[in-house]
């Protein structure tokens, strides 16, 4: 059987029930580094939109349309995770002030160079935090998706701790 568990909680909550049934035979712990994801194409953002949003693809490109119609986000239909020089500085500056210089990631591979048409889907303004922007409710969930995810691209990757246990009836 194999049981998995996201959390510590999770994870005391299926040994608690299981307690009497299995012995743990071995248990090994390790560290391993998750990189980010870079910045979303249009491919990208319709996969999270109908993963995380339940969306269709209609939907995620009738509210990223409007998005860029009003100059809140870059263009949405671009197969490229192509990011400018300057958006990805003012993209740490924001990341500086929000969570601390030391959650700058890298220089993203996919900064400068490249001659595509468009950029990755990026807010315009990464200064410009979903919470209070006057635009209609599925804009402001898309914004904050693509918001989101254009800082995580330029973090540091996420540093987890993976315990596998072994068990035995």
């Amino acid at each position: 059987m194999n049981l998995t568990a996201a959390t510590e909680a999770e994870a005391r909550r299926l040994a608690e029930a299981y307690a009497g049934e299995w012995t743990v035979v071995e248990r090994q712990e390790r560290i391993e580094d998750e990189a980010p994801p870079p910045p979303y194409t249009t491919a990208d953002l319709l996969e999270d939109a109908a993963l995380r949003l339940g969306w269709t693809a209609e939907q995620t490109m009738a509210a990223a349309q409007s998005l860029f119609e009003q100059g809140l986000i870059t263009y949405p239909r671009t197969d490229s995770p192509r990011v400018s020089p300057e958006a990805s500085q003012a993209a740490r500056q924001v990341i500086a002030e929000r969570y601390g210089a030391d959650a700058w990631g890298n220089l993203s591979p996919t900064e400068g160079g490249g001659q595509d048409a468009h950029e990755a889907v990026r807010p315009t303004d990464p200064a410009r935090a979903p919470d209070g922007l006057s635009v209609a409710p599925q804009e402001q969930l898309l914004y904050r998706l693509v918001w989101q995810r254009f800082l995580a691209a330029h973090m540091r990757p996420a540093r987890l701790k993976v315990v596998t246990v072994i068990l035995e009836k």
